[in-house]
């Protein structure tokens, strides 16, 4: 008899027990223990932090592209005036052909670069520090500005006011002649070369910069319509 009430006064704490283990295993998934929860919490806390640094991300990639399109050139690097670009072309050709690798150091320059080089022709210290730099003119004034200039290096050599023409810069000089550059400033700016505008359709160089500089081929290039495919029925 003693064995059966202890038995049945011990059935309710069993039947509580039971009862908590499997509202234990109801709470958490068949098989997950307490470290693959903490892990798959951590895991969610991770993947917010990941998509808070994406968006943040995104948001700093789009500054930098506002940046970068703000710092584009008007126009792309050794740019010309349209017409004078083919006399341009057929002088690097002709320099190719002689055995002549032209290095083109300078082409068309914005106002806000001219007015640099400007500012760094006043300064003998600035002079100094950049030393293929002879002469600038005032922004506004300079050929640079409209795309009828470009400078040429290894024209000449020796020390600043005792240049002479080496015998490639002799060639060169030449050839640009030919194909209508003026060599204007000779061993004065020995790298300088340049055309005229009142002989390519603008009334002066003023006309010439301030169409240069107002009227940029990348943005010609974004403002042109694109061709709509057409279907071709046979």
């Amino acid at each position: 008899m003693s064995r059966r009430r202890i038995l049945v006064s011990a059935s309710p704490f069993l039947f509580l027990i039971l009862l908590g283990h499997s509202a234990a295993s109801m709470a958490s998934p068949v098989g997950t223990s307490k470290k693959q929860l903490t892990k798959t919490r951590s895991a969610q806390n991770d993947c917010a932090t990941c998509g808070n640094d994406t968006a943040r991300a995104a948001k700093g990639s789009t500054r930098r592209r506002t940046r970068l399109a703000r710092n584009v050139s008007c126009h792309p690097k050794n740019y010309v005036d349209p017409k004078i670009a083919k006399n341009y072309n057929s002088a690097m050709r002709d320099m190719k052909r002689a055995g002549i690798k032209p290095r083109v150091t300078s082409a068309w320059r914005s106002s806000e670069k001219q007015g640099q080089l400007y500012r760094c022709s006043l300064s003998t210290r600035c002079r100094r520090s950049n030393p293929g730099l002879y002469r600038a003119l005032p922004p506004g004034n300079s050929i640079h500005e409209a795309g009828f200039a470009v400078d040429i290096a290894g024209v000449a050599t020796g020390p600043r006011g005792a240049k002479r023409l080496t015998p490639k810069g002799r060639r060169m000089v030449a050839i640009m002649k030919k194909n209508g550059f003026n060599w204007r400033y000779g061993l004065r700016d020995p790298v300088h070369f340049e055309a005229d505008p009142t002989k390519h359709g603008y009334r002066s160089v003023k006309s010439a910069i301030k169409r240069s500089q107002t009227t940029c081929s990348l943005r010609l290039a974004k403002s042109r319509p694109q061709k709509k495919a057409t279907n071709k029925v046979a």
